[in-house]
């Protein structure tokens, strides 16, 4: 008997101590674990290709491979960018305000937003 009431206890327990914190559940699959970045310019198929078109020619130093080229990413300081070229900005006019990089490799053109540094959009 004795060892019955010593069960019972020690479930009750145990019952009593799992039960105050609830337990971890895994993520809702629904909703991303970090929320994108908003685009702050959204252009045209034809607006990117003259962007690309004005800016494939130049003769600029190119950022490394592993630049950030997620919408909303901070550049980097050490990464030197450029502004639009003058033909480029004035057909695209949502873009005229913003700078860009040209990444090594796959020759992507990343813009950037001149006053936080963040990347607003990507051409390839």
């Amino acid at each position: 008997m004795a060892k019955w009431r010593y069960l019972v206890a020690s479930c009750v327990a145990m019952i009593s101590v799992f039960a105050r914190e609830p337990l971890p559940f895994a993520q809702d699959q629904d909703q991303p674990a970090v929320t994108a970045q908003p685009r702050t310019v959204n252009l045209t198929q034809e607006q990117r290709f003259v962007i690309k078109e004005n800016v494939k020619d130049l003769a600029l130093p190119k950022a490394p491979a592993n630049a950030p080229e997620t919408i909303g990413d901070v550049v980097p300081p050490g990464i030197e960018l450029h502004s639009l070229p003058p033909e480029a900005a004035k057909k695209v006019a949502q873009a005229r305000a913003h700078l860009f990089f040209v990444k090594e490799g796959d020759n992507a053109i990343v813009l950037v937003s001149p006053t936080d540094r963040r990347v607003a959009d990507v051409i390839r």
